[in-house]
């Protein structure tokens, strides 16, 4: 059981100075990332398939310690047709390892009419793999519904933009959760820590932040990430 912090992505040049050395190479920035990270969610799968070569190299620039959370591609939804698009995605991940931690899918649909495309999407995970959801519609989140999915082996992501932390993470194998508040107080980001080194002792929990804010500063983006490591 561990609690995992990162960013949405590391490959952001205006990290300069402040995170990455002026002097480094683009090619190492995940070198370097991981020495002060423990994740990172990568958006880049959502939008074209990754070579292998290329998941194997990103594993291979970090520690056996770090993970990896995926973004399904976006033509993997509930509403689609051909499910070996989402065992085809699964499989490729795979080529990280125990370095991956998990799929992370996000849904803009709504709830009315979608809920047995969605329950058929469940059946159809890999127990080996972990997977979270972002479902981004009011509709879905129902009482019992988060229960629903840890049940199916998924968990719902909370997503905060509030900037108040709960008292609870949503059920499931893992938890996950994207900071999205900006600028989080000293006290709501001890909150947040307390409540993730919480749940973290008794499952994975995986924290990534804003990726375009912080660097420098505690109380927010890659500098919030780095202080609830410490």
């Amino acid at each position: 059981m561990a609690l995992y912090v990162g960013t949405s992505g590391w490959a952001y040049k205006e990290w300069k100075p402040s995170f990455y050395p002026a002097d480094l190479p683009q090619k190492r920035f995940l070198e370097h990332y991981a020495t002060k990270l423990t994740a990172v969610e990568v958006n880049a799968t959502y939008h074209r398939r990754q070579e292998e070569a290329t998941l194997k190299g990103w594993a291979g620039s970090v520690p056996e310690g770090f993970r990896f959370a995926m973004k399904g591609h976006r033509a993997i939804t509930p509403r689609s047709a051909d499910p070996t698009l989402l065992a085809e995605f699964t499989a490729s991940m795979k080529t990280l390892g125990p370095q991956l931690s998990a799929l992370f899918f996000q849904f803009p649909l709504k709830r009315d009419g979608n809920e047995e495309g969605f329950e058929a999407f469940l059946g159809s995970l890999d127990a080996a793999v972990p997977a979270a959801f972002d479902l981004k519609h009011p509709s879905w989140h129902t009482p019992g519904f988060a229960q629903r999915v840890a049940d199916a082996g998924g968990t719902l992501c909370l997503s905060d933009r509030a900037g108040k932390a709960p008292d609870v993470l949503p059920p499931g194998p893992i938890g996950y959760v994207r900071l999205r508040g900006g600028t989080y107080s000293a006290t709501e980001r001890a909150r947040w820590k307390s409540l993730l080194e919480a749940e973290g002792a008794v499952r994975d929990v995986y924290v990534f932040v804003k990726h375009d804010e912080g660097p420098g500063d505690e109380f927010t983006g890659v500098g919030l990430a780095q202080w609830l490591l410490h």
